[in-house]
């Protein structure tokens, strides 16, 4: 009787001390876990380097990373992960998905970019550059010379100058969601370089027109969601 007694003695007392116990040692988070220098990436539960590592990974054959806003704020490849990460903490609501290069699009399951499928074309301009040459717009059409005989682009592209290449040069580009040429040729001043606008951070082409998606620390969307404005 004198041994239960004791037993109910000290289960009283280590239910009594508990709380004090749990006050005075709070559980460490994940994110608690990150030092200085790395912030906390939840969707992939990890610590990251802020600012990014000194040397990126070059992504595996068929995949590549987001576009980035600067040198300084931009997407990497992740070896330990297998996919992209952002080289410093994202907005807290960013309810677009990472903006990709013209011709990928972002796939949420893999975190990454992968080539989109391209429609079949039902006109193929007369290249100016060899087979093989690196000479192809973003696309996916061949750069060609500019030709008064003949339509420069199918319907629904535009041809635009590439500058710094020979005198009639050209890409067929789908200007109504280019993003470095929205609503027309940026080289020609008809369009826009929507990742030049200042202070974006997530920011795409829709219908010829440059939409912001989300701004930098310090920014904030415009009324009419064409640009980011300083706080």
């Amino acid at each position: 009787m004198a041994f239960i007694k004791r037993v109910f003695t000290l289960a009283f007392v280590a239910l009594a001390v508990a709380p004090f116990a749990s006050a005075n040692y709070p559980s460490k988070t994940a994110s608690q876990s990150c030092s200085k220098s790395e912030f906390y990436y939840g969707k992939k539960e990890c610590c990251l380097p802020s600012g990014g590592p000194p040397k990126t990974p070059t992504p595996p054959s068929g995949k590549s990373c987001p576009v980035g806003n600067s040198k300084d704020s931009y997407w990497y490849w992740h070896t330990g992960k297998g996919c992209c990460v952002p080289s410093h903490p994202q907005p807290p609501s960013n309810p677009t998905p990472p903006q990709c290069n013209y011709g990928h699009g972002w796939q949420e399951s893999l975190q990454c970019c992968t080539p989109s499928t391209p429609s079949k074309p039902t006109y193929t301009p007369k290249p100016s550059v060899k087979p093989g040459y690196p000479g192809y717009g973003h696309s996916g059409w061949k750069r060609s010379h500019l030709s008064r005989s003949a339509p420069a682009c199918p319907n629904g592209l535009d041809a635009c100058l590439i500058p710094g290449l020979s005198s009639g040069d050209y890409e067929c580009l789908d200007t109504s969601v280019e993003l470095e040429s929205c609503g027309g040729c940026a080289f020609l001043g008809q369009g826009q370089d929507c990742s030049a606008i200042k202070g974006v951070w997530n920011v795409g082409c829709e219908s010829g027109s440059c939409r912001v998606y989300s701004c930098t620390a310090g920014y904030k969307i415009s009324a009419d969601g064409s640009s980011c404005i300083a706080i």
